[in-house]
This record gives C-alpha cells, structure tokens and sequence, in this order.
C-alpha cells in the first residue's frame, strides 16, 4: 500500500528536480554559446570556467536524483526491482558529484589566493593549471571513495527502490559526510583567513587599483562562504534526522525522503545563487532575456505622432 506522505513527499522533490535540470541546461547553453560568439577578458574568463564546472556537476548530480525519484516513484506505485551494478554506479557517482562540487568553491578560492597573496608567481596563475585541477580531483574523489566498493557499503535500498548509502552504516556515513563536508570547509576557511592576513599586512604604499582588486577577491570569498553556508542550513533536517538516529537507533521512516527533498531544494537555490552572485555569469544570462524582451508598441506612438503633427503643420 502507497504511503500518502512518502508518495507526495517524492512527487514534489521531482518536480523541484526537473525544474532544476532544465534550469541548468538552459544556462550551460547560454554560457556555451557566450564563449563562441564573444571575446571574454583573461580575468573573467576563470570565473566563467569555475561556474561551467559548478554547472555540469550539477547537471550530473541532478540527473540521477531524478533518476533516483523515478525509480521511487516507479516502485511504490509497482514494486519494481531496480537492483543491478548501474544502480551501485549511480550511487557511487551522486556521492562524487557532490564531493566535486564542494571542491568547485575551493578552487575559486584558491585561484584568488594565487592573484592575492602569490601575485609574483605568475606560473601558478595560467588559466591552463587551473582548468585541469577539477579532473584531477574528480579523479582523486573516485579513489577517495573507492573503499565504498570494497566495502559494500553502497547497497539497495529496497524501500527507497535505489542504490545508495545506508545510513545506518555508520562508518561510510561519516566518511562521506567528512570528506564532502568537512575537509572543503576547512580549506576554504584557512584560504579566506590567509587572504584576510595578507591584506591586513600589505603597506599603504599599494596602488588604488591592486587594493581594490583585493578587495573584490576578497568579496568573492565571501559570496563563496555565504553559498556554502546556505547549503548546510538547508541540509539541516538531514543532519538533525541523522543525530536523532545515532541516539534512538531507529531510522525515521521518511528520512531519505526528506534527505533527497532538501538536497534537491538545495541545488535547485544553488543553481540561481550562483547566477545572482557572480556578475560574469549574471551578466551572460541577463544579457539573453534583455535581447529577447518585447518593446511595447505604445513607446513609439509618441514619436510618431508628433511626426505626424509635424508634417501637417508643415503642409498648412
């Protein structure tokens, strides 16, 4: 029998899924075809790269949560079995998405520590080094988690009809939750504490225009911190649902549900934060609709009849 709550529960977290899929297809297109149709600067050209790799992360991770609220939705409607190798994949995988996008932050916070605080190095700061670094560690999270499968830790959840973590698992579940969450936000923290000192510490005698140049990076950084908290507040109910189960040993019936609700809801605020708070990618998008905006036709009227009173006047 279909549990009403569990069932309308999935059927919004799809929803809120697909709109998010579209979204970031739609803007992978616009930025797409930005870059081959204009002539970018060499400075705004890594924050649109940063914000390419951020979006295809999501597209990935988005498209087997959907996926996933399928498979749930298929199965409390007819018991389907999804159970397979593909299934432990796609978990496998959902968890490396969301690991790499973390990192994502990083690397914008690293690519401004390099212009602030290692400006004389210029090796480190080509545009090159820094597009390879999200592959390498995509490639180093894959080895990162490459226990699950030894483990076997990545199982079928036949209640949920998908292949994920089984967060009774203790072990893997602390594993995921300090390396997705915990190394990147310490990274991030002692990137933003390094940059905060060098500035502080620089001399008066800087130009008007290098400090104002540390200052936007540093007001990146910032936007950084202010998107990676919002996510963690948003992954709250999780985190609390989690707690609540290592003191009472009993899993609350719609915890996935409300997990993969608020991750969802999570990507679907991501996709448009990331829009409103980088004014490269802003700029792109908005640039789109403001070509495509409909000029009412009463603007003109003006013009034209003072034209015609005009040419009358002139014929009298």
């Amino acid at each position: 029998m279909i549990n009403t709550v569990e069932f309308l529960l999935n059927c919004i977290t799809l929803v809120i899924g697909i709109c998010t899929w579209m979204m970031i297809l739609m803007i992978l297109m616009l930025i797409f075809y930005y870059l081959f149709h204009n002539r970018i600067k060499q400075e705004d050209k890594m924050t649109i790269i940063h914000g390419i790799n951020m979006y295809i992360l999501l597209l990935i991770f988005t498209t087997i949560s959907v996926s996933f609220n399928i498979q749930t939705m298929l199965g409390d409607l007819n018991e389907q079995n999804f159970n397979s190798f593909s299934c432990i994949l796609a978990g496998y995988f959902v968890i490396v998405s969301i690991n790499s996008l973390y990192y994502v932050f990083f690397n914008q916070a690293l690519f401004r520590l390099c212009r602030i605080v290692y400006s004389t190095y210029e090796w480190i700061q080509l545009s090159w080094i820094h597009i390879i670094l999200s592959p390498i560690e995509i490639i180093l999270i894959c080895i990162l988690y490459s226990p699950a499968f030894v483990w076997h830790d990545i199982v079928y959840l036949t209640k949920e009809y998908y292949c994920f973590i089984d967060y009774t698992n203790l072990r893997l579940s602390l594993w995921v939750s300090f390396n997705t969450y915990g190394i990147p936000l310490c990274l991030l923290m002692l990137v933003y504490l390094r940059i905060t000192i060098f500035i502080r510490q620089q001399s008066n005698n800087l130009t008007w225009l290098t400090k104002k140049r540390q200052q936007q990076d540093l007001i990146v950084i910032r936007r950084i911190f202010i998107i990676v908290s919002l996510l963690i507040i948003i992954g709250l109910p999780t985190i609390i649902l989690m707690i609540r189960f290592y003191i009472t040993g009993k899993l609350h019936p719609l915890f996935y549900r409300i997990l993969w609700f608020s991750v969802t809801l999570s990507m679907m605020i991501l996709t448009i934060t990331i829009i409103i708070l980088t004014p490269q990618l802003k700029k792109i998008v908005f640039k789109y609709f403001r070509h495509n905006r409909v000029i009412p036709i009463n603007r003109t009227l003006p013009n034209q009849n003072q034209n015609q009173q005009r040419y009358i006047t002139t014929i009298l």
